[in-house]
C-alpha cells in the first residue's frame, strides 16, 4: 500500500474556492440585496485572466474590482466568472479565472476569503488541452 502526503492546503484552498463560486452563483442569479458589495481581488497576470490591455497596464499584478452598483451580464462557468463593469473611460468585460483570485471580500457582512493563486492549475489544464488536440496517424503509416 502506498501512502501519499495530503496537501491540506490545497484541499482548503479548493474548499473555499467552492465557496466563491457559490458566492457568484447567487449574485449572478438573484443579484445583490441592499447594501450588499463584493470585494474581488485577483492576479492579472495569472494566464487564464483576460482584461483590457488598458487595465493591463495599469494593473500590472493585482486588481480590486467591486461587483455593487453598475455591473452586468455576470456568468459563471467551470473555471472563472466574466462580468462587465463600468470604468472611468468605458465600460470594460473582463473574464477572471477562480484560480486568480486572491481575496473576496463582503463588508456589508463582515465577510472575507484570502486565497492562493494556483497559476500551474491553467497551465496544467492548458497543456492537457492542447495534448488532447493532437491526432497522430503514426498507425496508418505504411512500414519503410
Amino acid at each position: 500500500m502506498s501512502f501519499k502526503k495530503m496537501n491540506y492546503e490545497q484541499m482548503v484552498n479548493d474548499a473555499l474556492l467552492s465557496v466563491v463560486r457559490n458566492i457568484l452563483g447567487i449574485v449572478a442569479k438573484d443579484g445583490l440585496y441592499k447594501k450588499q458589495h463584493l470585494y474581488i481581488i485577483f492576479a492579472t497576470q495569472h494566464p487564464g485572466v483576460d482584461i483590457s490591455e488598458f487595465l493591463a497596464e495599469e494593473f500590472d499584478e493585482e486588481m480590486t474590482i467591486v461587483l455593487q452598483y453598475e455591473f452586468w451580464d455576470l456568468k459563471i462557468d467551470n473555471y472563472g466568472f466574466s462580468v462587465t463593469l463600468a470604468f472611468e473611460h468605458d465600460d470594460e468585460t473582463l473574464y477572471i479565472p477562480f484560480s486568480s483570485i486572491t481575496s473576496l471580500s463582503d463588508p456589508s457582512e463582515d465577510f472575507s476569503i484570502e486565497l492562493r493563486p494556483n497559476f500551474a492549475d491553467v497551465k496544467e489544464s492548458a497543456d492537457k488541452g492542447a495534448k488532447s488536440n493532437v491526432v497522430t496517424l503514426d498507425i496508418f503509416r505504411k512500414g519503410d
